[in-house]
């Protein structure tokens, strides 16, 4: 006993001694398919105690355009680059969990990324259902969008990251929804304020009579769904396609969010590998004398160059943009960085206490596997 008692003592402090750069730039000019192609990459070691992934949206809220550098400033992060698709008002297009909390849901034709407290990461297929959960669970409320414009008929669940109010301007029954209980139900053709950390439960609709469901100072819970279920959440975002799965090349021809994916263009692409580090390269293109951009297979044989079993696409084009200790790396195909709706921004905590701390329970965690 007092051997294994040694043994895990020295192990502990040769982990807390033990510094490797858990956030690693680098960049390489190379030849590929005749074509000259400059790649920027940051490898992250997610196993290092004090490295985070967060997603970032434009001004901290949805909606509207910000470039990344702003953003990775702004969170207090050491790198990033350009995220996920958008519409044209750059409202982020599928699932988004942020800080724990859900705030859209997935949608049903490309993977996710999503980084559990388990400390894994998942990419895969996923769906999700989010749900107002009463205590008689048959009269749950299934939630069909979240934090999107409201269609007739449906329920809508709007959070303060979609701003102050839910804009909605037709007729609708509303619940106010905070710490977990109803506070108050708004029939009305005017916006609703939603309250801070809380939430606004919408539908549109002329028969509100039919939808008064809800009690004032009843308790609920929002509750989400994944399926499969990955687990407690605390970080996800919707990718624009597959490119690597299970350290197989699957690059389509075609994405539905990108179009025909034969032609090179700039491409922003993150990947895991077996060790749990996340590679994430920016490829600039549409540049002849610089970089000539990629096509998508050729994304993915990157990618399964760098160890990784799972890779996506995230938006590329114009947008594509890595930032490294506050400084645009790459060379965006506009001649300037593009503003975007969403990024993912790498944060290092360097703190020596919460490192020590950090690194004690993720020896812990994986002394316990």
């Amino acid at each position: 006993m007092f051997i294994v008692r040694f043994i895990i003592i020295i192990n502990l402090i040769l982990n807390l001694y033990s510094y490797n750069d858990p956030v690693i730039y680098k960049d390489e000019n190379i030849t590929l398919n005749n074509r000259t192609q400059q790649i920027h990459t940051l490898e992250v070691d997610l196993e290092e105690p004090g490295v985070s992934i967060t997603n970032a949206l434009s001004f901290g809220k949805i909606y509207g355009f910000e470039k990344t550098s702003v953003m990775v400033k702004d969170n207090g992060a050491i790198a990033g680059v350009n995220g996920m698709f958008y519409t044209m008002y750059g409202h982020h297009i599928g699932l988004l969990v942020k800080d724990k909390k859900i705030v859209s849901k997935a949608n049903n034709y490309t993977p996710v990324v999503a980084f559990l407290e388990s400390g894994e990461t998942f990419i895969g297929d996923i769906n999700t259902e989010v749900k107002i959960k009463r205590k008689d669970d048959n009269n749950n409320i299934i939630v069909s969008t979240m934090n999107d414009g409201a269609n007739d008929e449906t329920w809508v669940l709007y959070s303060d990251i979609y701003g102050n109010s839910n804009r909605i301007t037709r007729k609708s029954i509303n619940y106010v929804i905070e710490d977990n209980r109803v506070i108050d139900k708004v029939i009305t053709t005017e916006p609703v304020d939603i309250p801070r950390n809380g939430y606004v439960l919408s539908r549109v609709t002329e028969d509100t009579d039919k939808y008064d469901l809800l009690k004032v100072n009843e308790i609920v819970e929002i509750d989400t769904v994944y399926t499969p279920d990955i687990g407690p959440v605390k970080e996800a975002f919707q990718s624009g396609g597959w490119l690597v799965k299970d350290s197989v090349n699957v690059a389509k021809d075609y994405e539905p969010l990108m179009g025909n994916t034969r032609i090179p263009n700039p491409r922003t692409i993150l990947g895991i590998t077996k060790d749990n580090k996340l590679i994430i390269k920016v490829i600039d293109g549409r540049q002849p004398n610089h970089s000539y951009g990629v096509t998508g297979k050729d994304c993915a044989d990157l990618m399964l160059k760098e160890g990784c079993i799972n890779a996506v696409y995230l938006d590329g084009g114009a947008s594509s943009t890595m930032v490294y200790e506050n400084k645009v790396v790459n060379s965006p195909s506009n001649k300037e960085e593009r503003k975007v709706a969403h990024s993912i921004v790498v944060k290092y905590e360097t703190n020596i206490i919460s490192r020590i701390f950090s690194k004690i329970r993720n020896f812990a965690r994986n002394f316990m596997k």
